[in-house]
């Protein structure tokens, strides 16, 4: 008996917003990923290589259920007393239920954004209902020789769209 091939592609991306144009030295893309937490197969987008090197390396930990790019923002009060939005890079479920809400920036940034002090109003704001904490991630944080060997395992274990059919 022959099977039955058909592809189904990917669930599209969940993220709240769509990524920003690249701009010039900047990097921007998606990947089709599998984690337990997702029915099947999902784009997620990532715009930078910070980002695409933590998303590289939490796509294949053990302890990793479910990853949302871009989930819906937060509203909180800024350090110039301001109303004012962010948007976590990524909001990382855990096995054991915790989430994490994620923020990247590279460290020179965060701190000529004074971005630590920004993040601690936003953090402040966050609901358990969303995330059980707040995690500033930098290109200090971030082993890219791991995230390379977790992009090449990646890359040879690459979730199938293809499934047979009765």
């Amino acid at each position: 008996m022959k099977d039955n091939l058909i592809y189904r592609g990917p669930e599209p991306s969940h993220a709240t917003r769509v990524p920003a144009r690249r701009s010039k030295g900047s990097l921007r893309g998606s990947m089709v990923a599998m984690l337990p937490g997702f029915g099947r197969p999902r784009i997620i987008h990532f715009e930078s290589a910070l980002e695409y090197a933590f998303l590289c390396l939490m796509l294949v930990r053990e302890d990793v259920h479910y990853i949302r790019e871009q989930p819906p923002a937060i509203s909180y009060v800024g350090t110039d007393g301001r109303p004012a939005r962010h948007v976590f890079d990524f909001l990382v479920t855990r096995t054991d239920g915790e989430r994490v809400a994620v923020a990247i920036k590279p460290m020179q940034r965060a701190l000529k954004l004074n971005f630590a002090s920004e993040l601690e109003a936003v953090s402040a704001a966050v609901s358990k209902s969303f995330a059980d904490r707040v995690l500033l991630v930098t290109d200090q944080h971030i082993d890219r020789v791991a995230a390379s060997e977790a992009a090449r395992k990646l890359a040879w274990s690459r979730p199938s769209l293809v499934e047979v059919t009765a």
